[in-house]
């Protein structure tokens, strides 16, 4: 197999900066722990500089088909109105389609209208669903004029932490986002695992051997092992 260098570029033909080691290859495939790339991009709220804009948050950066579309309606509407809970979180969203700006605007009015909820976060418009495919977001033996319904939660250090990935035909579960939010948070913050199921306030998993203490320090209660290889506290 060939290898060709490239030179990604935005909609103003500006240098789309990537880690030195993805110049080298023709296709990127995301994955975590990978450091997201820089880009410059138009949305409904101006022009967005990813890196600096997303600078000291966590981000929830989705593709969706297109603008006017149903299943897109009601995820526009369910993430709208979890405003509270993404700011509690310190988390920013960004969705990315093909759809014009003046669509998505007159889209926005329309969800507005129904649901009485304002669309505050920015939407930006892929032109030539470019950043879609560098991004994995186009499937084409899934369509190959639309992004599948695909979310990269990335944390503040801008490297991937999540990656969701839905057929255009079923909407995603936002409450799941914001809960893997929660627990990437806790594991950053603490060390500790989640179990499956986990919610906020459930046991976590102890998955290394520190002392008591450091347990008692961090949780304020000690911890359980149930197993040889299972060790538990309450408090996550």
């Amino acid at each position: 197999m060939s290898i060709q260098f490239f030179t990604p570029r935005g909609p103003k033909n500006e240098l789309i900066k990537l880690p030195a080691a993805l110049r080298k290859t023709v296709r990127w495939l995301p994955q975590i722990g990978d450091v997201f790339p820089d880009f410059s991009i138009e949305t409904t709220q101006g022009d967005l500089n990813f890196w600096e804009w997303a600078e000291g948050s966590w981000v929830h950066l989705f593709s969706h088909p297109a603008a006017n579309t149903p299943v897109c309606t009601t995820e526009m509407a369910a993430i709208a109105s979890l405003e509270d809970e993404w700011r509690e979180a310190n988390v920013k969203n960004l969705a990315l389609s093909g759809s014009s700006l003046d669509e998505q605007r007159s889209w926005h009015d329309d969800i507005s209208g129904l649901f009485g909820l304002k669309i505050g976060f920015p939407c930006a418009h892929d032109p030539g669903l470019q950043l879609s495919r560098l991004f994995g977001m186009l499937h084409e033996k899934a369509d190959a004029n639309r992004p599948i319904r695909k979310s990269f939660l990335i944390n503040p250090a801008m490297r991937v932490a999540i990656l969701f990935e839905y057929p255009n035909f079923i909407g995603r579960n936002f409450e799941e986002v914001l809960r893997v939010i929660k627990a990437l948070q806790l594991q950053s913050a603490t060390g500790a695992a989640t179990p499956a199921d986990w919610q906020r306030g459930d046991m976590v998993i102890i998955p290394d051997g520190r002392p008591e203490s450091e347990v008692v320090r961090q949780f304020g209660t000690g911890s359980d092992r149930i197993l040889p290889y299972l060790r538990v506290v309450s408090g996550g």
